[in-house]
């Protein structure tokens, strides 16, 4: 369920591999010596002014390279709250000291984005050398959309001449190599792999205002139950934020929104606790409502479970439990927008994709985890359909880039040292971290655990778009933790909270879809059924929580879904997930 504006097919998932049979893919580095060197690569090593033995610089001389050659391009989709140039952040000032690579960067704004850079590919002109990011998570449906028409070139042997860093994550982690493994055996571009504790592999925390429980005697809930008990006290009670005025909302939803880890729709989250748990990814949109189901892709919104949790939301609904714009979708009027953007606590219990995203500290803190709530047929609580390798083609080289070796050279510097992939991640020391006489990157915190902000940024993600470009091929592991730098700090709470949501419980009994590519031909089809698909799931939910006719219904309902399509979906999964367990 979920608002169907997008075109773009973001294909994507391996949450787990625990039910595909891994068939023992091989991996290896070859020689720099053995790998033939591009024409114009060839000719700048040999007149000295570049350097593939694997130290630095990589462009020996800018100056004269830049003189015979101009500057490598780069399209980046820019950040909104990025306001300096790329080429003026410290972590690309760093790169540029360290390696010799001075880009010629190519900033497009993140609204648009997509249609500019289909456009581009589209418009046979001169392409930039090299496409550092989509957007995120879109790197692979839009190298597979381009995947017949020669615009970008493939990076396997790149990779294993000049990648040794990437070698080996790609040989201790299977799942990453057949995710970026093109049907046609080709890799393109190379990964952004971000591990921290599966953070993106569920939700974000499911909170409820625990001042208000404490207000009205009440413990935090344990079951469904309980829960709703919670929200009728919340109705009831009065001025419980003490601004003297009736305005507590004690749930609020979103119907319908679409979000990279489905946090605001609760509706997702309450259907496993009805039987049968949903899936979703805004991430991975193509495959929303579908999972693994004893090593079977099934659709899981045609199983009653998803009407029994309609019903729910029905009477949460005529007990005036929810937000009022629980069914609007847009933006501005959102309760992250809004409510969570006020001084005072407004609503009760919601999902979020961090709580950092209630601006006021105080209010934040009035808020606590919800355990993972109970009921008859089971409890509250998915796994979603992405992956911790959120992107398999940043770094895209086009076929008219004439040095694709020294972006390689570059990708291999970027990962190589884990401090640099982390800061060239999250940002610099001096902003975002400082090293601690540990030799461990750390965040200047205040004596509320919040972290302090260097101006004239004013907060952790403001000081990030400005230090570095985020996205781009950058690896951070979970071995990275505790040794080289703490924990995110803007994540920290929000795993925790999952945690007590019951994230662990969701990794170990869900299989989601896996992160495959299709093919061409395979994405034509699914983008042409989704929509309908998706319409009419999205239709019939709102029907069902505002009149509670799930059962007159339900019947209709199956049988628009499959005139629809719903058959042709699974059947082009299932055959996908087939060929990648039989390794074709």
């Amino acid at each position: 369920m979920k608002k169907t504006l997008s075109s773009i097919l973001c294909i994507a998932v391996l949450l787990t591999l625990i039910s595909i049979p891994m068939t023992g893919f091989a991996f290896s580095s070859t020689n720099r010596e053995d790998y033939e060197l591009s024409p114009k690569t060839k000719e700048a090593v040999e007149l000295g002014l570049v350097n593939l033995d694997g130290t630095l610089p990589i462009i020996k001389d800018p100056e004269a390279f830049e003189a015979k050659y101009g500057k490598l391009s780069a399209l980046i989709v820019n950040n909104a709250e990025r306001v300096l140039p790329i080429s003026e952040l410290d972590m690309v000032k760093r790169w540029e000291k360290d390696t010799g690579v001075r880009f010629d960067w190519q900033p497009i704004p993140l609204d648009g984005s997509s249609e500019k850079i289909s456009l581009i590919l589209a418009g046979g002109d001169t392409l930039p050398d090299i496409f550092w990011n989509f957007g995120d998570g879109l790197s692979t449906s839009t190298v597979i959309t381009y995947l017949d028409q020669d615009v970008f070139t493939p990076t396997e042997d790149l990779i294993k001449a000049f990648c040794p860093t990437l070698v080996k994550v790609f040989s201790d982690n299977e799942k990453y190599l057949l995710e970026a493994t093109a049907p046609n055996g080709h890799m393109y571009g190379f990964p952004y792999i971000e591990e921290m504790y599966g953070l993106v592999l569920t939700p974000g925390p499911f909170l409820i205002n625990k001042a208000w429980l404490d207000k009205l005697g009440l413990p935090v809930p344990t079951t469904v139950d309980e829960f709703t008990d919670a929200l009728i006290a919340f109705r009831d009670a009065g001025d419980l934020n003490g601004n003297g005025k009736a305005d507590e909302i004690p749930f609020a939803t979103s119907f319908g929104s679409e979000d990279t880890f489905g946090s605001y729709d609760a509706f997702y989250r309450f259907t496993g606790a009805f039987g049968q748990a949903d899936s979703y990814c805004g991430g991975n949109r193509f495959a929303d409502h579908m999972r693994l189901i004893d090593g079977k892709v099934t659709y899981t919104a045609l199983d009653k479970a998803f009407g029994e949790t309609a019903m729910y939301f029905h009477k949460l609904y005529k007990e005036n439990l929810l937000n009022k714009d629980a069914f609007d979708v847009e933006a501005g009027t959102n309760y992250r927008n809004r409510e969570l953007a006020q001084d005072e606590a407004l609503i009760g219990a919601f999902g979020v994709w961090t709580d950092m995203e209630i601006l006021n500290n105080e209010v934040r803190h009035q808020y606590v985890p919800l355990p993972k709530l109970k009921h008859d047929k089971g409890t509250v609580g998915f796994a979603l359909n992405f992956s911790e390798m959120q992107d398999a083609c940043n770094t895209a080289i086009s076929v008219d880039c004439e040095f694709p070796e020294i972006i390689a050279a570059f990708v291999e510097y970027m990962i190589a040292d884990p401090a640099l992939s982390i800061q060239s991640n999250w940002g610099s020391v001096g902003y975002n971290y400082y090293l601690a006489d540990d030799g461990v990157l750390r965040f200047n915190l205040d004596e509320n655990g919040d972290i302090i902000p260097v101006e004239p940024y004013t907060s952790f993600g403001t000081m990030r778009v400005n230090t570095t470009t985020c996205r781009g091929s950058m690896i951070v592991l979970n071995e990275y933790y505790d040794t080289v730098a703490e924990y995110t700090y803007d994540a920290k709470t929000l795993l925790e909270g999952q945690i007590i949501n019951g994230k662990n419980e969701d990794l170990a009994n869900y299989d989601t879809i896996p992160k495959i590519m299709l093919t061409t031909q395979e994405q034509g089809a699914v983008s042409r059924v989704y929509d309908a698909l998706a319409n009419t799931v999205d239709r019939y939910v709102v029907q069902w929580v505002l009149n509670g006719d799930v059962e007159s219904t339900w019947d209709t309902y199956l049988a628009e879904m499959e005139a629809a399509g719903v058959q042709q979906i699974v059947d082009i999964y299932q055959g996908a997930i087939d060929r990648v367990r039989s390794n074709e």
